[in-house]
């Protein structure tokens, strides 16, 4: 990953600011999975926002607490936030499980939630 990164820097310019969204992972991420609590949350050294669902079988509202309060806690730039959207499960933002209810909205308010955190975070200077 980090080859792709230095190559975008080499060809498009070493000023730019630079944002990655993951599905389930990145700058911004959308329902993650697979996390190592607390390790891989203190390791976090940028801003990164997580986005929840309160029915997610991948992450329990207490892990999601964790990641909260430790993303809370950091400070200047490396501290993050998380959202819970309700009635959501895995992958609501991405793939949305048609069988809970308001899921367009929730994914469409998770999207708000994306674009705001990097128009927060990757200001362009000039």
């Amino acid at each position: 990953m980090m080859g792709f990164f230095e190559q975008l820097r080499k060809d498009e310019g070493e000023t730019l600011p630079i944002g990655a969204a993951g599905f389930c992972w990145g700058g911004f991420t959308g329902h993650p999975s697979l996390l190592a609590l607390p390790q891989d949350i203190e390791k976090i050294i940028l801003p990164v926002s997580f986005a929840i669902g309160d029915k997610d079988n991948a992450i329990s509202m207490k892990q999601a607490g964790t990641i909260a309060s430790i993303l809370e806690a950091k400070q200047g730039h490396a501290k993050g936030e998380v959202k819970i959207y309700e009635n959501a499960g895995h992958g609501f933002c991405a793939r949305a499980d048609i069988k809970f209810k308001d899921v367009e909205k929730q994914a469409t308010d998770a999207e708000d939630q994306c674009i705001s955190w990097f128009n927060q975070h990757l200001k362009i200077k000039g």
